[in-house]
């Protein structure tokens, strides 16, 4: 019995063969790898991430600051000449001083056509009803628009793909991506130099993009214009026309109000007389939300045709927040690039490694 004991551990005592190790080896290689390479790419993911989120943070908070100042403000905080319009920042601390960027900002105004500007905000005391055309967009319209534009875009697609049956939870809003919808808002004087007559037009233009349900395709398609035409106003006298507006914007944080994609703003003189136009943005009480980030997006179409140009920021239905300003342009296109440390030297050559682009109001004293 002790024999036979001996010789039985002796046969459970046998090894791995070499080719058994090879094969054990091989399949751990390709197990492994991938996983290997996962890690790799997941560890270059997320250093790509934290890069982009703190290059958008310098981008974002150099934003906020300039929107805290005028652009004579700015021209001194950075001491550039008295009409510089481009500021450059260096060495851009974040992370507690172990990394630096540079960056570089530049300002547009948007009649930048102008060599000179010597726009000046009149106080409300000084508009006259005799000489001076005053139009107030009516803060609703937008939404009340863009809410039937939802719903005739919804129509048409459920009357190709028959959403409401296929998908009873889609909704109008669920389509706002894939609508695009431009404002035009223009103000015309017509007359001659004895009579004159002032009106504003609003018109907006709408399509939808090729949408796909449950592989049916539903067609773009342009739907018609909805317009609000004006309605005459006559003048003997005419001299300044203010067209105070509510702003559109095509972010999606606003599209609980309307989302608009392009912003047109015209004023156009069809007489021979010198008239003087002003352009005003309205706060819009119905967003009830911060629209800060909305702001930063905006970029108006602003135009003028035989007007002598006037643009400036924002102002209530009462005008009571008017505020003198001479020698400068109030509504400005910003441009915020973001450089790697190193690049204030090189005079900013190269690309960004990112870029904010947005509008600012000067609405401060110069």
């Amino acid at each position: 019995m002790k024999n036979d004991s001996c010789k039985n551990n002796k046969l459970n005592n046998k090894g791995f063969s070499l080719v058994e190790v090879l094969v054990a080896v091989i399949i751990l290689a390709l197990v492994a790898g991938p996983i290997l390479m996962a890690f790799v790419m997941s560890a270059r993911f997320n250093a790509r991430a934290r890069e982009t989120q703190r290059v958008s943070a310098v981008a974002e908070s150099v934003m906020e600051e300039f929107k805290g100042m005028s652009i004579a403000d700015a021209r001194v905080a950075y001491g550039t000449a008295p009409d510089a319009l481009v500021f450059d920042r260096k060495d851009f601390m974040v992370e507690a001083g172990s990394l630096y960027y540079d960056v570089r900002i530049v300002a547009t105004p948007f009649d930048d056509k102008r060599k000179e500007t010597t726009a000046e905000v009149v106080k409300p005391a000084l508009i006259n009803p005799s000489t001076d055309y005053v139009f107030t967009q009516d803060m609703y319209q937008d939404k009340t628009v863009y809410d039937s534009i939802l719903t005739e875009v919804y129509n048409y697609i459920d009357g190709v793909a028959h959403i409401s049956a296929s998908h009873p939870e889609t909704t109008p809003s669920h389509l706002k991506n894939s609508i695009t919808v431009k404002r035009y808002v223009t103000l015309t004087v017509n007359g001659d130099d004895s009579t004159q007559n002032a009106r504003v037009d609003i018109k907006y233009t709408y399509d939808v993009a090729a949408y796909g349900v449950d592989g049916t395709v539903v067609p773009a398609h342009s739907f018609a214009d909805i317009e609000y035409p004006g309605t005459d106003k006559p003048y003997t006298d005419l001299s300044s026309v203010y067209l105070f507006y509510s702003p559109g914007y095509s972010s999606l944080a606003a599209s609980g109000v309307a989302k608009i994609n392009d912003d047109y703003i015209t004023i156009k003189n069809n007489t021979s007389r010198e008239i003087t136009g002003y352009v005003v943005k309205q706060e819009n009480p119905i967003y009830g939300m911060n629209i800060t980030s909305c702001e930063t997006e905006y970029s108006p179409h602003v135009s003028f045709v035989d007007v002598t140009p006037r643009q400036y920021a924002e102002a209530s239905d009462s005008l009571a927040s008017f505020n003198a300003h001479e020698d400068e342009n109030l509504m400005y296109s910003l441009k915020v690039q973001v450089y790697a440390d190193g690049s204030y030297e090189s005079g900013f050559t190269g690309s960004p490694l990112y870029e904010l682009k947005g509008t600012i109001n000067s609405d401060r004293d110069e």
